[in-house]
């Protein structure tokens, strides 16, 4: 019924996913229990088996065979998951080769891992590839806009939380695959993100379901992280703060990625230098937010150095930030460059007399920023897809506006917008006009989040004796 088929897909997970021949007869009867079928006649693969890039097209006719019969799981992605595991090499096996790979070259083994979850299905590139995706161009520094709409993952209750390592299996993530690694004495387990929202992301978290630690526990192994990741990746985490973007902050785990994000690209705009710790290379960084860089070969000390500058912000007040000790936080991103540790340590306050921005941006993006956004990467809600189109409508003239509506669509924006450019203007223009305004809002939301300019940060610096250079 699908001999040509099933055929097609095991000779895929052969030649992209290390299936053995001899289990080849177990894949099929296992895929044939999930869709039901009695009978199954291997036939020789077709052309489109021996090019395939990723198992979509493959699965495609598999898949729409499981709706039309109504096998569970075919409309959800939760089928695809269970299929695709009967062609792919057990956790162990994966655990094992990445293991004996990173022993010898851990770009190569981190590069197949990626690999790997792409050819499994695990990282949809064709889903992640739905995003409206573009970059800002006319701005300080060209971040990103993603709006996310791609399909959520369907899970089954989480064990734990949606980081624990007892995911792999559940429902729509039979496909997954971690591997391990020790990180401070710890075991950690490391995956890649269903989410690209930069090349690579990955997560990279610990073994046990436990809260971040303390502040220096936290950024030593942010670096030893790094390590792990190598000089062509970072390590960044979310604060620990709930109001401050965190995401899952009951689990620590870190972000990984390998791509040097907008934020990361940008070189330092005023160079420092510690009394106490001469030796460290230090500088504030050109970017939106308050990022204040520095780099030594010593983890110890550069550890050292980041607790005191990011122990001596939690607790710093002045005039315009109102702190009771509790209201400051910070992001954290580390490379492993060239034998250098190089940490990005971005202040962040609650506590900052004046708004965040114009409740008339909220229609964008509202809420605290995540270290995704703060790196450059501004990920808006799946809502703003189709409300983007409708604005244009308006904006176009198309539908006329009436301010009393409240139904309308990015209501604010677009009466903002119509006296921006005069009227009405012609489609292609509505539809310029509607991007741009998105980039110049996240901008704008991004510069919020600095808490100090040039002048204002000297007092927190000399407090520490750091004077710039």
């Amino acid at each position: 019924m699908l001999d040509q088929e099933i055929s097609n897909l095991l000779a895929y997970g052969q030649s992209s996913l290390l299936l053995d021949e001899l289990d080849c007869n177990q894949a099929a009867r296992r895929i044939c229990n999930m869709l039901k079928i009695t009978s199954f006649t291997p036939m020789e693969p077709t052309e489109e088996a021996d090019v395939a890039s990723s198992p979509n097209a493959l699965l495609a006719p598999i898949l729409a065979y499981a709706a039309e019969n109504k096998i569970a799981g075919a409309d959800d992605g939760s089928l695809k998951a269970e299929i695709m595991d009967a062609i792919m090499l057990k956790p162990s096996e994966v655990n094992d080769l990445f293991a004996d790979t990173y022993s010898v070259n851990k770009q190569k083994a981190l590069d197949w891992l990626y690999d790997y979850s792409v050819k499994s299905g695990y990282v949809d590139m064709d889903e992640c590839a739905k995003n409206d995706r573009w970059e800002a161009k006319e701005l300080k520094s060209k971040i990103e806009i993603i709006i996310n709409v791609m399909p959520q993952a369907v899970t089954d209750k989480y064990p734990k939380c949606a980081l624990c390592r007892e995911n792999e299996g559940y429902k729509g993530r039979a496909n997954m695959r971690v591997v391990s690694t020790d990180i401070g004495d710890e075991e950690w387990i490391f995956d890649y993100a269903r989410h690209q929202y930069f090349d690579k992301q990955g997560v990279i978290i610990n073994g046990e379901h436990k809260k971040m630690g303390s502040v220096k526990e936290t950024l030593e192994k942010l670096a030893l992280a790094a390590d792990f990741v190598g000089p062509e990746g970072f390590v960044c985490t979310d604060s620990d703060y709930e109001n401050g973007g965190a995401q899952n902050i009951m689990h620590e785990h870190f972000k990984t990625g390998y791509r040097t994000t907008p934020m990361l690209r940008q070189g330092y705009d005023k160079r420092y230098k510690s009394q106490e710790y001469p030796y460290i290379e230090m500088g504030t960084v050109d970017w939106y937010s308050t990022v204040i860089r520095f780099a030594h070969s010593s983890l110890d000390k550069v550890v050292e150095f980041a607790d005191k500058l990011i122990s001596a912000w939690k607790s710093y007040s002045d005039e315009r930030i109102v702190n009771d000790g509790t209201k400051n936080f910070y992001n954290a991103v580390c490379r492993k460059m060239n034998g250098k540790y190089y940490f990005d340590i971005v202040l962040r306050s609650m506590a900052l007399k004046r708004p965040r921005m114009a409740a008339d941006y909220d229609e964008i993006k509202a809420g605290a920023l995540s270290i995704t956004d703060i790196l450059g990467y501004f990920v808006l809600p799946t809502k703003l897809s189709e409300e983007l189109k409708g604005a244009q409508l308006y904006l176009d003239g198309t539908l006329a506006f009436d301010v009393n509506d409240k139904k309308i669509p990015l209501a604010k924006t677009v009466e903002r917008l119509l006296k921006a450019q005069g009227g009405t203007v012609s489609k292609l223009e509505a539809k310029l006009n509607i991007h741009d305004e998105v980039d110049a809002v996240c901008e704008k939301i991004l510069a919020s989040t600095a808490v100090f300019d040039a002048e204002t940060l000297k007092p927190f610096l000399e407090s520490l004796g750091i004077r710039e250079l």
